[in-house]
């Protein structure tokens, strides 16, 4: 599975008001595992399935994606069996 590694730049006056925390909780439930966030630059530092990354762009609040890097997840033992 190709997983890419993403920063995502919050806009902080979107329509719909949703707040860093709310971004942070939409990203997870895209499949996101959250690296790290900088509450003053309003960034989200995440990994995510490559595939998911347009959904994160389209998200409400969400001004731009820059992918840093991408890679392949291979299948650990347990989830191959």
């Amino acid at each position: 599975m190709w997983m890419s590694n993403i920063f995502i730049m919050v806009n902080r006056d979107n329509s719909d008001r949703n707040s860093l925390c709310d971004l942070c909780a939409a990203v997870s439930e895209a499949g996101a595992t959250l690296v790290a966030v900088d509450e003053a630059q309003h960034v989200i530092e995440a990994a995510i399935p490559a595939q998911e990354v347009p959904v994160i762009a389209a998200m409400e609040g969400v001004s731009y994606v820059r992918c840093s890097f991408s890679y392949i997840k291979t299948l650990t033992p347990r989830q191959v069996a």
